[in-house]
């Protein structure tokens, strides 16, 4: 498994300043490469490289290992796209741009990490330089797996490398059933043991900074904007930081008990909402469930937790004890009374009650596939609607 290690550099301001020189180098650069390619509409990495190689190496100073990533760089810009499998260079009118402090990548030939003095030995356009860096102990136990390239970002004025890292998949855990989770956006998670994960918080933030954007963006001054991007970061870090928590439980739970976890695949979801009123698309169109996924699947595959995906079509409106299925079953968003036997209870824990039988039923062969299946069918003579 490939998971990124974050690392803060702490350069001087001698360092600081040729690294920032090294990026508008580099992404100088790259427009001129992109603006070849789109004009001879060459977009392959080895052909740029053969066009272009000596040209760039004479006109800047970038060296030759820097030089070869960025045609890499420009290629990636221009691949095709993987929904129409079609390229989308014919429908473009300009070439593709980067922005004069975008990231740039490194490799092993000009980038090395010295774990034991905390230093990274990197080149700039000023030569060689080696930089303290800072980063947790869970990222530094990543840093003894860094494989590949790393990339060099500059984020509100500070320094960052993005190392890719490879981790070792542990064995997966015998498990003896499964916790159904239901994800939602009042209750951003709830699993069939009772837990509940309120999605107040993360609303809350999203209201208040909904409010402040809307003041902004009528101002439209550059201030305004360069406010408007730090909010929007902002808003980015909060929910980032509540999906990784929940995650995190979520997971811990999963180990505790020795059960499997199954998910709902939500795929499609804000398509479907289309038809909703401004509100609900505004909910919908800031609801993480992707981002949430992500982090349940791949702390639950560093813990040995199997995963499966469910389609939750009906899962809200089908009784967990009888299996009656009736969209007058859902009484209100946190209330659910069956028509059939009668029972009362918390609607999103029955909808995961249900997505933890099923997830039992698709994960017995227990041989560490993803898999995604829909609810089983109940008995046509219960079924409502």
């Amino acid at each position: 498994m490939k998971l990124v290690a974050q690392v803060k550099l702490l350069p001087n301001p001698e360092q600081r300043e040729a690294l920032r020189k090294t990026l508008e180098a580099a992404n100088q650069a790259a427009n001129q490469v992109s603006e070849f390619a789109f004009s001879q509409k060459v977009f392959k990495r080895f052909d740029l490289h053969y066009a272009l190689y000596e040209k760039v190496r004479q006109d800047t100073n970038l060296t030759a290992q820097a030089v070869a990533l960025l045609f890499a760089k420009v290629a990636d810009a221009y691949k095709v796209d993987k929904l129409t499998q079609r390229s989308p260079c014919a429908a473009l009118v300009a070439p593709r741009t980067f922005r004069t402090h975008g990231a740039i990548s490194y490799d092993s030939r000009i980038l090395r990490y010295i774990l034991d003095k905390k230093k990274v030995s990197i080149w700039t356009v000023a030569g060689r330089e080696h930089i303290p860096f800072v980063c947790g102990e869970y990222q530094t136990k990543l840093l003894e797996g860094q494989r590949g390239e790393s990339d060099l970002v500059l984020v509100d004025g500070e320094f960052y490398l993005m190392a890719v890292c490879d981790v070792q998949d542990p064995p997966l855990r015998s498990v003896n059933g499964t916790i159904g989770v239901d994800l939602g956006i009042v209750q951003i998670a709830t699993d069939s043991e009772g837990n509940q994960y309120s999605g107040e918080p993360t609303r809350k933030v999203r209201r208040a900074l909904r409010r402040l954007r809307a003041g902004l963006q009528k101002c439209g001054s550059k201030s305004a904007k360069r406010h408007l991007a730090r909010l929007r970061r902002r808003q980015s870090r909060f929910t980032k930081w509540v999906n990784h928590n929940i995650s995190r439980r979520l997971v811990e739970t999963a180990v505790k008990l020795g059960k499997a976890l199954a998910l709902e695949d939500l795929t499609g979801i804000r398509e479907r909402g289309n038809g909703f009123n401004r509100e609900m698309r505004f909910e919908l169109g800031n609801w993480s469930f992707d981002q949430l996924k992500q982090f349940v699947l791949y702390k639950a595959r560093r813990a040995g937790v199997p995963v499966v995906l469910i389609d939750p079509r009906h899962s809200s409106r089908t009784c967990s004890v009888c299996g009656y299925c009736d969209k007058h079953n859902r009484k209100s968003q946190s209330v659910f009374q069956c028509k059939h036997c009668g029972l009362e209870m918390n609607a999103d824990r029955n909808a995961a009650v249900n997505l933890s039988g099923h997830g039992a039923f698709v994960t017995r062969p227990m041989d560490g596939t993803m898999v995604s299946a829909s609810l089983l069918s109940k008995p046509p003579a219960l079924a409502g609607g």
